[in-house]
């Protein structure tokens, strides 16, 4: 016995389906890569504030370290200790060589207000505008 089908044999267009599918993956592909070929970044300009520091440029300051220890503040420019008596002659001398007029100061956090105010009072004596970093937690290693 042969079986035979009750249809006539024409599948018709079900042949194009894979067809389909393949045109709207190209089609999804193109629509994507468009969107992410265009992505662009925003500029956002925020308004000046006080608790946002100002960018330096070209300019470069004296910076100076303070460090509270047990036996007193103890000072630091480019890594290298300072005594305290020398502090406004190599201040003077720093900012002479680099033609500016700023001092940059960053404090320890473990300076007492006292020790700070001490610093700025020396520093407003000698003229300087001063720019306050940040507290640093330890000071710079001295020596090799």
């Amino acid at each position: 016995m042969k079986l035979e089908m009750s249809l006539p044999e024409r599948p018709g267009w079900i042949f194009v389906i894979p067809g389909f599918d393949f045109v709207a993956l190209l089609l999804a592909l193109v629509m994507l890569s468009g969107v992410v070929a265009q992505e662009s970044y925003v500029e956002i300009k925020l308004p000046p504030s006080e608790y946002r520091g100002i960018r330096l440029g070209d300019k470069k300051p004296v910076i100076i370290m303070l460090k509270s220890t047990s036996k007193g503040p103890t000072y630091y420019m480019s890594g290298v200790k300072v005594a305290a008596e020398d502090l406004e002659t190599t201040i003077q001398q720093a900012a002479q060589e680099r033609e500016t007029r700023q001092v940059a100061i960053e404090i320890d956090r473990d300076a007492s207000m006292s020790e700070r105010f001490v610093l700025i009072n020396i520093l407003t004596k000698l003229d300087f505008k001063i720019l306050e970093g940040y507290r640093r937690d330890e000071a710079p290693k001295e020596g090799p």
